[in-house]
């Protein structure tokens, strides 16, 4: 039985390929501003959930450990900002005004600095004015304004309907990073990685999310301690109501949630804790790091517009 998260996108199909056409041209004759700092893209080709969010924290983290100051750019999906908004390290971000993916990037990012706003160009100009050494890109493969590094998250097992691009755009990858154990598509450098929930539970539980695809939420979860579940669209703007429903709904069983609707719902004047916020982390193979580096090295000696084919092979 289908559920109703993949019926929306198969009778969205019409629109899908048009989607797909204007990416097509889209990357056949738009040519992006060079970052004017060392800039990596985390990206994808499906709307959701292949783990973009837990990627660019571990990238952002392995720079942070090396001593690097270090950016974080992000959309912010439905925000109140006009233009970008900068965060310098430990400033709170809130969730109504930078959107869910910013201020679950500070959760785990305390001592990066997030820029939250569409121009993904002007992030970057405003990551080298703080005079940081390298900005990661949240879920830019398809910002095509700025030319970047781009790590690109592909999964086989991901339904042709939730593909924004069709997999031929793999070739515009510099990294491929594939699930661990999966055969699939491959690049001449790629990479597996492996994400993990840090805090399931054992208990019984009331589930609650608003992400793009539910069901991989839910499936974390042995059915038989799922006491009930409610769904919100993904990146939704929670209500007092909305909350006071979920408590009613669970009664005494524990909340559990994603973190994208957990830093929403703290924020809420009737929370009264009792939620708990899974974290995800993300594991990449050795020398992902290693290689990674060796690309940026080159950075300052690209010249030529990004044509067909991958960045890497230009540093070669």
């Amino acid at each position: 039985m289908q559920n109703s998260s993949s019926l929306r996108f198969e009778l969205a199909s019409p629109l899908l390929f048009f989607y797909r056409w204007l990416n097509y041209f889209r990357r056949e004759f738009v040519k992006g501003k060079l970052s004017p700092i060392p800039s990596v893209s985390i990206g994808n080709l499906a709307f959701g959930g292949t783990g973009k969010t837990p990627v660019t924290i571990a990238v952002a983290e392995h720079f942070l450990r090396k001593g690097m100051r270090v950016g974080v750019a992000t959309r912010g999906y439905g925000v109140k900002i006009k233009g970008i908004r900068t965060y310098t390290p430990r400033e709170e971000i809130d969730p109504w005004e930078a959107g869910d993916e910013a201020a679950v990037l500070r959760e785990n990012l305390k001592d990066a600095w997030i820029f939250a706003g569409k121009k993904r160009e002007i992030s970057a100009e405003l990551a080298k004015a703080e005079g940081l050494d390298i900005l990661i890109l949240d879920d830019a493969f398809q910002y095509l304004s700025l030319r970047k590094i781009e790590v690109v998250l592909h999964s086989s097992k991901i339904p042709f309907f939730y593909l924004r691009e069709s997999k031929a755009a793999l070739k515009y990858a510099d990294i491929l990073l594939f699930p661990e154990g999966e055969e699939g598509e491959r690049l001449p450098v790629s990479f597996s990685y492996r994400l993990f929930p840090e805090n399931i539970p054992d208990s019984k539980v009331y589930l609650v999310c608003g992400i793009a695809r539910p069901e991989t939420f839910f499936s974390l979860f042995d059915p038989s301690k799922i006491e009930g579940m409610k769904t919100f669209p993904d990146h939704w703007r929670h209500k007092k109501e909305d909350l006071d429903n979920i408590y009613r709904m669970a009664a005494e069983t524990l909340i559990v949630t994603t973190e994208k609707d957990f830093v929403k719902l703290k924020k809420l004047p009737n929370f009264r804790g009792g939620i708990l916020p899974i974290k995800w982390k993300a594991k990449i193979q050795e020398f992902f790091f290693d290689i990674l580096e060796k690309i940026l090295e080159k950075v300052p000696l690209r010249t030529k517009i990004k044509e067909k084919g991958n960045e890497f092979n230009k540093f070669r």
